[in-house]
């Protein structure tokens, strides 16, 4: 049992699959009679199987179940807070299992359901007991970093990428572009709206924000490649990654984000339009820091020249 948790402790740095697959570990280890482990997460009114393994109950990866049904074990261990032992043929996940445990791990979102080849010893079921219990701080250590990592990752407002998660895969793209093609090529737009403090202004932050997300929306609809970047760059400010596009394909996509924003908002109080500037990789810079400055630069000279406009470097 010492050996499990340190297995457990040291798989919640790496993440919930890591607790999740030590979890497995550890059970098997102390437990001969197993025969299918399974784990399942609460999304609103459905269990999703999140982990499976046991040849009879591998392919349930993914699978879902309603959170409501009547003889549901998953649901009667999370309802009452304790391990429900399954022996009911109504309540078995397979007519298959011999004998089953619905285990809650504490106040988390998940359940275990371990299916056993012979009915469980008493030995068997404390250890099991034990297992998920001390697993249960282990994956809740392991979702808190999870969701640190996608606060660092996402803006919270519009859920698209923040500025140093954006500079960090804007680096990567630009250090693989040469070995994923033999002509590498690659197209940052930086979207500026106009007119945003006026509507802030005289509606407040909350028309403000709703603006900001739906703007977004736009943005993720323009970005149409497995290998495209949308990232929020701080306030009113967008950027736009577009793989495998070169330079004069680039200025036309963004004239049509730049009319597709001016149609979008024109019957409002605010008519809110966007100042686009677009740089080029490698044509006009060679770092992620250079292609930005150039992005940026290009987006201002778009203010100058009276605004609603691309330029480009």
């Amino acid at each position: 049992m010492v050996r499990v948790a340190r297995e457990l402790i040291a798989a919640a740095r790496d993440g919930v699959p890591s607790v999740l697959a030590a979890v497995d570990r550890g059970l098997r280890g102390l437990c001969d009679e197993i025969d299918a482990v399974t784990i399942w997460e609460l999304f609103s009114d459905r269990f999703t199987c999140t982990f499976a393994s046991g040849p009879r109950y591998e392919h349930w990866n993914g699978a879902t179940l309603s959170a409501f049904a009547e003889h549901s074990p998953l649901a009667r261990a999370r309802a009452g807070g304790a391990a429900q032992f399954v022996d009911d043929d109504r309540s078995k996940l397979q007519a298959a299992d011999l004998a089953a445990i619905a285990v809650p791990l504490e106040d988390l979102p998940f359940v275990g359901y371990v299916a056993f080849a012979q009915r469980p010893s008493q030995r068997t079921t404390a250890a099991l007991l034990d297992v998920c219990a001390i697993a249960a701080p282990a994956l809740a250590i392991a979702r808190d970093r999870a969701e640190d990592r996608a606060r660092a990752t996402y803006d919270g407002l519009t859920g698209l990428l923040t500025p140093r998660a954006f500079r960090t895969l804007l680096s990567t793209r630009l250090r693989e572009a040469p070995r994923v093609r033999l002509v590498p090529r690659l197209a940052l737009v930086f979207v500026d709206t106009d007119h945003f403090k006026e509507l802030n202004d005289r509606y407040g932050h909350a028309a403000g924000d709703d603006l900001l997300r739906r703007l977004a929306a736009m943005l993720r609809g323009f970005a149409t490649g497995p290998e495209d970047l949308v990232a929020r760059n701080g306030g009113d400010e967008f950027c736009l990654v577009w793989s495998d596009c070169e330079k004069s394909r680039a200025v036309m996509r963004a004239d049509e984000l730049r009319c597709a924003i001016e149609g979008e908002f024109s019957g409002e109080a605010v008519a809110i339009t966007a100042s686009i500037g677009v740089a080029a990789f490698p044509l006009d810079a060679q770092t992620p820091e250079s292609l930005l400055e150039a992005a940026d630069k290009a987006m201002y000279e778009a203010k100058r020249a009276g605004r609603n406009r691309v330029s480009y470097a």
